[in-house]
């Protein structure tokens, strides 16, 4: 802005020395050198004017060119801003995955310590198992030894007592020889040799007798001995029987344990792949981010030169200006030269009231608190520029905007008034103000 106000004092005393020799040579030349000088300065604002509708045209292209990379940028902007928002959302679904990942290895980790525990345990249960295994099959072995014991023992016993009931069927037989022997006295002879036979015999009878009967006892001592091992075996039966049953309860749980620890494994696996598959998405992701940051690199050294072919731009048409307002001034003082010369005072009197109110301007803007401009949506580094060269410096000033001011700041931006609108400029410097000053506005 002060640039600007330089710029317009030295027009106004190029101006001014323009005036004083127009009035010089109205003074000392005659009127056909005047005319000739005057022929010869139309033909110069001629081709001034010629270069200057070229440099306008210029600056239009240029003008479009910038709006269409302005809207590129923005679009990359947009895209930048849902980019880093997805990678935002990307990065907070990762930590969430790691706590998880984290809270399943911990559980797997106490799984594992007790799925060993279990393993240990059930070992131990299958050497006692083993153990009383063993000692079933040895009992079986003593059981099957005392049944077949048993068995021979009541084999023996039946075949004794069929000796016996033989030797009570020879004794009868031998009560009923001695009644047919006393019926028989008169072969008493005969009779005394078969008592003689009869007695030999029935003492080798007696002695057989008492030899079954001490081998009965035998047996019976023996039956007597084995009656407590077959409680006993009994009751390591009934034990053995109980051990399996809690044996195969133990073996159940041990297989349920098992399959939920095989659930979980698998549970586990789907998670690491599922972990292996974000990660892949993410890489994915950060080579998409790296390539679009590599982009908006690309854009912003487009942007820098854009910012540059701005700045040439506007410094072209501040030489523009400058070159109207000095066609202007040539122009008044060729009217001053033809007319009699009552209009110029009050022009340069206006224009000398212009410089001094944009003096003033420009002295209240530099003596108050400038703001960051590019912290309302919308306002990028080249408006931002534009518009402190405007004169605009604080949110106030853009909060007190009017819809003509809205219009003439949106011609100056080479942009639509509707996207100011739509972008709440104003409301977004209220904001801001507010932010910064704790002062509504």
């Amino acid at each position: 802005m002060i640039v600007l106000i330089s710029q317009i004092v030295g027009c106004l005393l190029v101006a001014a020395g323009i005036g004083g020799a127009v009035g010089w040579l109205l003074r000392n030349l005659s009127a056909a050198s005047l005319k000739q000088q005057y022929l010869e300065l139309n033909s110069a604002l001629r081709s001034k004017e010629q270069t200057l509708e070229k440099v306008q045209y210029e600056l239009k292209a240029k003008s479009s060119a910038m709006q269409i990379l302005e809207s590129n940028i923005i679009s990359a902007e947009t895209l930048v801003q849902s980019t880093q928002q997805e990678l935002s959302a990307r990065n907070d679904r990762l930590q969430a995955l790691q706590e998880e990942l984290a809270l399943r290895t911990q559980r797997l980790t106490v799984l594992e310590a007790e799925e060993a525990a279990v393993r240990r345990r059930a070992s131990e249960y299958d050497a006692a198992t083993a153990v009383q295994s063993e000692e079933a099959q040895q009992l079986q072995l003593v059981r099957q030894a005392a049944q077949q014991t048993l068995e021979s023992n009541e084999q023996e016993r039946h075949n004794l007592q069929c000796r016996v009931a033989e030797l009570e069927a020879t004794v009868a037989e031998a009560e009923r020889l001695r009644a047919r022997v006393e019926e028989l006295e008169p072969a008493q002879g005969r009779v005394h040799w078969l008592e003689v036979q009869l007695s030999d015999r029935d003492t080798e009878h007696r002695a057989a007798l008492h030899q079954l009967d001490s081998q009965l006892a035998d047996r019976d001592r023996q039956i007597g001995e084995l009656e407590p091992l077959t409680q006993r075996l009994q009751e390591q039966e009934a034990s053995l029987t109980q051990w399996e049953t809690k044996y195969a309860h133990t073996l159940m749980q041990h297989e349920a344990q098992i399959a939920k620890l095989n659930k979980q494994l698998a549970a586990q696996d789907q998670l690491r792949a599922q972990l292996l598959l974000d990660k892949q998405l993410l890489d994915e992701r950060a080579e998409r981010i790296d390539s679009l940051n590599h982009r908006i690199q690309e854009l912003e050294v487009q942007q820098q030169g854009l910012a540059d072919q701005v700045k040439t731009a506007g410094e072209t048409q501040e030489e523009i200006t400058r070159l109207r307002k000095r066609l202007v001034e040539v122009r008044a003082a060729l009217r001053i030269k033809t007319d009699g010369g009552a209009v110029a005072p009050r022009q340069t009197r206006q224009n000398v009231s212009q410089l001094s109110l944009q003096m003033e301007q420009a002295k209240a803007a530099k003596d108050g608190q400038k703001d960051d401009l590019r912290k309302i949506h919308g306002i990028g580094p080249v408006f931002a520029r534009t518009l402190n060269k405007m004169g605009l410096h604080t949110f106030v000033q853009i909060a007190r905007w009017k819809p003509e001011d809205i219009a003439k700041v949106a011609k100056k931006l080479y942009t639509a008034p509707d996207r100011i609108k739509r972008d709440k400029w104003i409301d977004e410097a209220k904001k801001e103000h507010y932010r910064k000053y704790g002062e509504r506005l």
